[in-house]
């Protein structure tokens, strides 16, 4: 029992940092913050989904032969993406209508080209 709590754990505080690191900022603000928060927790809740179904598939292999191997794969494979699909749908349309930082007073590459 304790083997997939460590997975789960484990797979969540690796999404924190992936989310956290890689996405882009957002605006300041409790707005920004927030849906920032969200799309963090949301993908990490998915990382940790994927990390559990593939534990399971894994687990249930170990006592299946024949043709059955196949279908608890496959069967595994497409709850997996659902949920964890689902889960980040919903952190991209969240992080999508979020406000992002504004940048003022920085020409493009491309204006200071034309202006020169």
């Amino acid at each position: 029992m304790l083997v997939p709590v460590a997975i789960f754990v484990a797979c969540l505080c690796v999404g924190v940092f992936a989310g956290a690191r890689w996405l882009p900022d957002l605006a300041e603000g409790t707005v920004g913050g927030l849906a920032f928060f969200v799309a963090c927790g949301l993908l990490s809740a998915a990382s940790a989904i994927v990390g559990l179904h593939i534990y399971s598939i894994v687990h249930g292999l170990g006592g299946t032969t024949g043709s059955f191997r196949s279908e608890l794969v496959a069967s595994g494979l497409n709850s997996m993406l659902w949920e964890a699909g689902s889960l980040v749908g919903i952190a991209t349309a969240i992080y999508l209508l979020a406000p992002t930082v504004e940048i003022t007073g920085q020409a493009s590459g491309l204006e200071r080209a034309e202006a020169d």
